[in-house]
């Protein structure tokens, strides 16, 4: 079943790339969307008693769904419930694991219905921003803004070079990998922390991510993939920052409860980070009375670095893959860790 807002051209290729698929598509059922891969939909859109009927019988009947009902993790375990044949639930982020711990939903709940999420779809174009924000620091784009804003041409200044600088990526799935790829392909050298410690390719050291304390003095910048666990929660505080040399570059792709974020104002504050590129916070929107607003030295952008005109086109994709595996009995891709949920 269709659970989350899809395109009619959408919902035809899902069926020509797996045949197999019994598809339940009500698109009268599902709010319309204000902008690519608006998965959530309008906020103001209701559906009437019958079709709201019809769309909950639908999802007490599923076997699979594409997409957490409404994004509603309090829904996604009423259907886990009300329907003991759903054995597959597909999440359109890829940090899908969070909506699946919030529905809260018990041990035997987890192993019989296996939940999938859309990681690798946003590689390329996170790892693009990542990019951005490392040469933003490098060149000193602020300060190129700011003598913009003021139409001041000041004395020249020197400006750092990416190439020969150590960049330290933080997570190597996906997303990390993708980032060590083009970070390595512009000429830096790639430290990268991961609980494996496995070697990854592009990635000139692996360290654990418990060591990180052994690198950061050497690094140039800081690129964080990592996925918002208990594990991760607040893992960059102010020993992590402290840890850097004056200067560095900070940028966030991954989530925005992975820093603390009194502790990176204050590193901002003292100049021990010289920019920050954010494309993630620890509260979305990020409040208005947030010091992060203020700072010069500071991208914010508001969770849309992964956000494609071909975004939702991979999802399905991706979901056909797996609609495929499933019913041949293979391995699926991107299931969640449902002791850590990632």
């Amino acid at each position: 079943m269709i659970a989350a807002p899809l395109r009619p051209e959408h919902a035809a290729l899902l069926c020509d790339l797996e045949p197999r698929i019994d598809l339940a598509y009500d698109p009268e059922a599902l709010p319309p969307m204000r902008f690519p891969a608006d998965f959530a939909g309008d906020p103001a859109f209701t559906r009437a008693v019958d079709v709201d009927d019809r769309w909950r019988a639908s999802l007490r009947h599923a076997d699979a769904l594409y997409g957490v009902p409404d994004v509603d993790s309090a829904l996604l375990a009423e259907t886990v419930r009300a329907n003991p044949t759903l054995h597959w639930v597909h999440t359109m982020a890829a940090g899908g694991g969070g909506q699946v711990r919030a529905a809260g939903l018990t041990a035997d709940e987890l192993r019989r219905v296996r939940f999938t999420t859309s990681a690798g779809v946003h590689g390329t174009s996170l790892a693009e921003f990542a990019l951005l924000g490392v040469l933003a620091g490098a060149k000193g784009l602020p300060r190129l803004a700011v003598d913009q804003r003021a139409r001041r041409w000041p004395e020249r200044w020197v400006m750092q070079p990416v190439v020969g600088g150590t960049v330290l990526v933080l997570g190597l799935g996906g997303i990390g990998s993708e980032v060590a790829r083009l970070c390595s392909a512009v000429g830096m050298r790639v430290v990268g922390a991961s609980r494996s410690g496995h070697p990854v390719e592009h990635v000139d050291e692996v360290v654990a991510i418990d060591a990180l304390a052994s690198v950061l003095p050497g690094v140039d910048a800081v690129v964080s993939t990592l996925p918002g666990t208990v594990a991760t929660e607040r893992l960059l505080d102010e020993a992590f920052f402290s840890g850097l040399r004056p200067g560095a570059t900070f940028v966030n792709v991954g989530r925005g409860t992975v820093v603390d974020e009194s502790a990176l104002v204050s590193a901002l504050d003292d100049g021990r980070i010289g920019f920050a590129a954010l494309d993630v916070v620890a509260v979305e929107p990020l409040p208005g009375s947030s010091p992060l607003w203020d700072s010069e030295r500071v991208l914010i952008s508001p969770h849309t670095a992964a956000l494609t005109e071909s975004e939702e086109e991979r999802i399905v994709r991706l979901f056909a893959d797996n609609a495929r595996r499933l019913l041949d009995d293979e391995p699926l891709r991107n299931v969640v860790d449902t002791v850590e949920f990632y």
